[in-house]
C-alpha cells in the first residue's frame, strides 16, 4: 500500500453492474472480476476485466493518470465474446459485442467503480451503481 493511500498495490474483486446508463441492457446485472497490479513509488500499472459472469475473457485495461484515482481503460476494436447470460452459468450463453471497458479506484475511499459500454456503436452502457462518469470517458 502506498503511504498515502488505503488501496492495495494489486487486488482481484468483483463488481456488479446494475446500472443501466444508455440504452438497453445486454445482459442483466453481470458480475465482472478485474484484477490490477499498480507501483505508486512509479505511478504505474494495468488492470484486466479477467470475467464477465464467469466466462474468461482477459481484456487488458490501461491506466488514465486522472487524479486520486487509479483509473483504466480498454484501448480494442468493439469485440465478440460468447458470455454466460447468467452469473455462475455456462448453460444459456449470449454473445456480445464489448466496445469499451472502464474501471475506477478512488484512491481516497478505496470504492470500486466499472462501466461497459456494449454493441459495436457502444450503445448500451451498464455500470456499478456508484460508476461517476464525471471526465466523459463515454
Amino acid at each position: 500500500m502506498s503511504k498515502s493511500t488505503n488501496v492495495p498495490s494489486k487486488a482481484t474483486f468483483s463488481v456488479a453492474l446494475t446500472k443501466q446508463f444508455k440504452g438497453t441492457a445486454v445482459l442483466e446485472n453481470p458480475v465482472c472480476e478485474f484484477s490490477y497490479i499498480w507501483n505508486f513509488e512509479k505511478n504505474m500499472g494495468i488492470a484486466t476485466l479477467n470475467s464477465i459472469n464467469g466466462t474468461p475473457l482477459d481484456i487488458t485495461l490501461h491506466p488514465l493518470g486522472i487524479k486520486g484515482y487509479l483509473d483504466f481503460m480498454s484501448d480494442m476494436p468493439p469485440t465478440k465474446y460468447e458470455i454466460s447470460a447468467e452469473p455462475g452459468s455456462s448453460i444459456a450463453l449470449k454473445e456480445v459485442t464489448i466496445y469499451r471497458v472502464i474501471l475506477d479506484i478512488d484512491l481516497e475511499t478505496g470504492a470500486r467503480s466499472a462501466a461497459i459500454m456494449f454493441n459495436e456503436d457502444g450503445s448500451s452502457i451498464q455500470t456499478s451503481g456508484n460508476f461517476e462518469d464525471t471526465d466523459s470517458r463515454m
